[in-house]
């Protein structure tokens, strides 16, 4: 009898193995599950990715040089336009607040130890946390040289 109850002792065993062998399947299943949902919807991540390439763009074509070799950005920072001109230049693009999409732009300058902001425009208050924002540097050449931060917040309402 004693071989039995070794028997009914090694089949106990391989239960409880079994047991904690299906426990760990299921924790791993429902651990994996938990892992791959999506943490934010793949609509808004592919708006924000857009809204920054628009951003990106749209500080390149103002960046770009004209026959005095300097670009429309270099003018505003420099104090040559304002934000009043940067508006009627945003109302010609397709990324108007007719369409939904709204901006902030944020003049920075970045040459004194703590970037100040000696300018902003924005005309439909500040942005919301999920906003993006694109940015470009300027460098005005003057007797000293001085490093500007443009910062242009973009949303979609």
């Amino acid at each position: 009898m004693a071989l039995r109850g070794e028997e009914m002792n090694k089949k106990g065993q391989m239960h409880t193995i079994e047991a904690l062998l299906a426990l760990m399947l299921m924790i791993s299943v429902v651990a994996f599950a938990a892992r791959s949902a999506p943490g934010e919807t793949q609509v808004e991540s592919s708006v924000d990715t857009q809204l920054l390439l628009y951003g990106e763009d749209v500080l390149s074509i103002l960046d770009m040089a004209d026959r005095n070799h300097k670009s429309w950005l270099y003018d505003l920072v420099n104090g040559t336009y304002n934000c009043a001109d940067f508006e009627c230049v945003w109302e010609h693009t397709n990324l108007t607040a007719k369409k939904g999409v709204f901006y902030k732009l944020e003049l920075l300058n970045a040459t004194k130890e703590t970037a100040v902001v000696f300018q902003t425009c924005s005309p439909y208050g500040n942005p919301p946390a999920n906003a993006v924002t694109a940015t470009r540097l300027v460098t005005l050449v003057n007797p000293q040289v001085d490093v500007h931060e443009v910062r242009l917040t973009l949303w979609y309402v």
